[in-house]
């Protein structure tokens, strides 16, 4: 039983070096087989959260290491086979759902979903698995959020998209609390 352990704790780690290798170039950050998208720095989770081409290609660098398939150039490049682009674009926009859950986490306006607690490595996996179209689970409002009276009178399959138009705000009041952090630091 010992040697299964081992050799999955391996497997992880194989993917986390493959999957974070152009990570740990970029930001400058220590990344491993049990970082959670919790534990990376807030400017690594801004860079991931805000929209844009280049931020997406970092997530697909992500999910394609741990997958084995390289890295976005093979993407990028059209050197992969038509499911498969459509599986790590699949993966790479839920993992993208998740980085904006954990900034509004940060924030404090949403309670925690499991998956931001969970290492990436295992969550990239656990999103491979998912059916296609299966909806990606979305936070509950924190009830000292100002918005939640709002929030409460949504019928109950509308409140996800309450929750994905606080993103923007959410994403620039992260920046600004950011640049405050930053401005105050000697």
């Amino acid at each position: 039983m010992a040697a299964v352990i081992e050799l999955e704790q391996f497997r992880r780690k194989l993917a986390a070096d493959q999957g974070f290798r152009t990570w740990l170039a970029r930001f400058r950050e220590e990344f491993g087989p049990q970082t959670s998208l919790r534990d990376i720095s807030d400017q690594t989770l801004l860079f991931l959260a805000t929209p844009g081409d280049d931020h997406l290609y970092v997530i697909f660098d992500l999910v394609m290491g741990v997958k084995g398939w390289g890295t976005s150039t093979r993407f990028i490049l059209d050197d992969l086979p038509g499911p498969v682009k459509q599986q790590i674009l699949d993966v790479a926009l839920r993992l993208l759902d998740f980085c904006r859950f954990e900034v509004l986490r940060r924030l404090d306006w949403v309670e925690v979903l499991p998956e931001l607690e969970m290492p990436l490595v295992i969550l990239v996996e656990e999103l491979s698995k998912a059916a296609v179209g299966q909806a990606t689970p979305v936070p509950v409002l924190k009830s000292t959020h100002p918005g939640y009276p709002d929030y409460l009178r949504e019928v109950i399959s509308e409140r996800p998209i309450l929750i994905r138009r606080l993103i923007p705000g959410a994403l620039a009041a992260f920046r600004q609390q950011l640049e405050a952090a930053q401005s105050e630091s000697p």
